[in-house]
């Protein structure tokens, strides 16, 4: 899918978005069933980082897409994690309070980091 670059680092898949404003409907459909399709591939690894290197905007059917997918991710026990995201969009997920329920990390490293980290966070890993 041109939209997401999606690589394995260790034990965990890694996706990273390739466009700075994530907004339009259909676009975020298309990602919305990329997403179902990487928790069917995670269930191997039980791993899952979507990275937002670059991406500047979220429209909002995008954040219900991201909690969608961590509901998914929850069912089927695998971790979700999130990283590399902007200060503006930070700053909706603390609006919203989503940070306490993602756990987010200011890089990539980090958080692949934490998903081998034995301690485990109570308000994520920012």
């Amino acid at each position: 899918m041109d939209m997401l670059d999606i690589r394995e680092a260790d034990d965990v898949i890694v996706v990273t978005f390739k466009m700075a404003n994530i907004v339009d409907e259909p676009t975020i459909r298309k990602i919305g069933a990329e997403f179902e399709k990487l928790t069917l591939e995670s269930t191997v690894h039980r791993k899952l980082l979507l990275n937002f290197q670059g991406v500047t905007f979220l429209g909002s059917y995008m954040i219900s897409q991201i909690m969608r997918l961590h509901k998914m991710c929850q069912k089927d026990q695998v971790t979700l994690k999130l990283c590399n995201i902007s200060p503006k969009i930070y700053e909706v997920f603390q609006i919203t309070m989503l940070h306490k329920v993602l756990s987010i990390y200011d890089t990539e490293g980090k958080a692949l980091s934490a998903f081998n980290s034995k301690l485990k966070r109570w308000f994520g890993g920012r």
